[in-house]
């Protein structure tokens, strides 16, 4: 008796865990992007403003990675790299207006195959579907950009909120916010303006894009760079606020959560001293990048990392397989985020329109039609300039010059050659797809509008 006792009383047992693990939610991908934001002007990466409150609060659950770089310096590109785990070159999205090509396959389309729920709100014409082919895969992709090409970010927020807290809890969602607020121009309003204040008015500025001039409230045009980094710094803090509202809404106990920038802004350091798009410097490329996940602690991870590590490392998480014979150059982030002392990449490789009115003060005979390259080593970085009649390539020595002022190429022939030949070979290892261009034509004008040219 006592023992029919006893075996009831474990099978009761068992079947209250069984239906406690099938009660248990789904876990939920949500994957945020920060646009145009330097990693350098972020709290969690050392710096003294406090920019990104919220951002910080996620670090102390995430895994925080010091060397992230990503594989474009424009919006589409960058983020079509995150969501294939191809690079630019192969995914064919070189610039903004791209169109990915229809034998892409993205994260949004394996989950959805999944049964997970799926939904994007974006909040720049950069990220329309009608100017990146990106939907694919959504059950629902909001793109109502408004006139003056950008949302603003407490709205996209709200959106997405609301599509959260609707969705079905017994499947798992897969949510993608992208915020822009930080993008030129730099317009803080209400308590934003004025939130920093430098107590010098810094160096003036010479060349700056019309898309980033601004005034200030007696209708003065800002000469100097100090003022356009406190509005930089404003509009950061912004962003970051308006994500403080979906992550209130987050059980980070069943979340998968990615905070990332799809490339940084140069902000003084070059010819055209507020931009980015048209080069491959560190303050573009080298980005934040933060991933919480259940059951991982907090850690900083030192190795360096690219954006097509994503979507292996993201599968890997949500216990998805990666597609058979689906090809790919990323490698799963996993065992780092368990602080495995696992190898680091070499290298890494990153690419950016050529625009020669960028690069006007090198001289340089430019091929326009043609992509600019880089390969960066924790020492070194070699540039490729897509010449007319011939390449240039400059070499930098990262721990001697880390701004990347002085080029080094002539004193160290050998070494350039052997980054070059990297660099061949990574290039010629591409599949060279062909994106869509057949966009909108209002579309492609608001896009030239913003300086986006193809």
């Amino acid at each position: 008796m006592r023992r029919s006792a006893f075996r009831l009383r474990l099978s009761v047992a068992a079947c209250v865990f069984l239906l406690s693990a099938c009660s248990a939610p789904p876990t939920d991908l949500v994957f945020v992007s920060y646009d145009t934001v330097r990693r350098d002007h972020l709290p969690t990466y050392g710096y003294a403003r406090d920019t990104a409150p919220a951002m910080a609060a996620v670090a102390k659950r995430a895994t925080t990675f010091w060397n992230a770089f990503a594989q474009h310096t424009q919006t589409d590109p960058s983020h079509t790299s995150m969501f294939t785990g191809l690079y630019p070159s192969e995914h064919g999205n070189r610039v903004n207006g791209h169109r990915l090509a229809a034998s892409g396959t993205t994260l949004a389309e394996i989950l959805r195959a999944r049964g997970f729920q799926t939904a994007a709100f974006v909040s720049g014409l950069p990220m329309q579907a009608a100017a990146t082919g990106l939907q694919r895969g959504f059950d629902l992709y909001d793109d109502d950009i408004p006139a003056d090409s950008r949302r603003d970010g407490r709205a996209t927020v709200g959106a997405a909120v609301r599509w959260f807290s609707s969705r079905d809890r017994t499947r798992p969602a897969f949510l993608f916010l992208h915020l822009y607020d930080a993008h030129g121009p730099y317009l803080p309003r209400g308590p934003y303006a004025h939130l920093y204040s430098s107590p010098d008015p810094g160096p003036p500025l010479g060349h700056v894009q019309i898309g980033h001039i601004v005034s200030d409230q007696t209708g003065t045009r800002q000469l100097n760079l100090n003022g356009y980094i406190d509005r930089y710094d404003e509009m950061i803090r912004y962003t970051d606020d308006a994500f403080a509202a979906l992550l209130a809404q987050l059980d980070l106990a069943h979340t998968v959560l990615v905070l990332i920038a799809d490339h940084g802004e140069s902000l003084g350091e070059r010819y055209h001293q507020l931009d980015h798009g048209g080069e491959v410097w560190d303050e573009q490329i080298r980005i934040p990048l933060l991933i919480a996940a259940p059951g991982f602690a907090a850690r900083r991870a030192d190795p360096y990392v690219e954006t097509v590590d994503l979507l292996p490392t993201l599968l890997e998480l949500l216990a998805v397989p990666l597609p058979n014979g689906r090809p790919g150059r990323g490698r799963s982030l996993v065992p780092l985020m368990r602080g495995a002392d696992s190898p680091s990449r070499r290298v890494v490789f990153s690419s950016a329109r050529c625009d020669p009115t960028r690069l006007e003060d090198r001289g340089y005979r430019l091929d326009k039609n043609r992509q600019l390259d880089t390969v960066r080593s924790a020492k070194w970085k070699l540039i490729a300039y897509p010449g007319l009649e011939h390449d240039y390539f400059e070499l930098y020595d990262l721990d001697s010059d880390p701004a990347e002022q002085h080029d080094v190429a002539a004193q160290n022939p050998d070494l350039a050659r052997s980054f070059r030949h990297q660099l061949a070979g990574w290039q010629g290892d591409a599949s060279a797809a062909q994106p869509t261009r057949d966009i909108d034509p209002q579309v492609r004008e608001r896009l030239r509008q913003l300086g986006y040219d193809d």
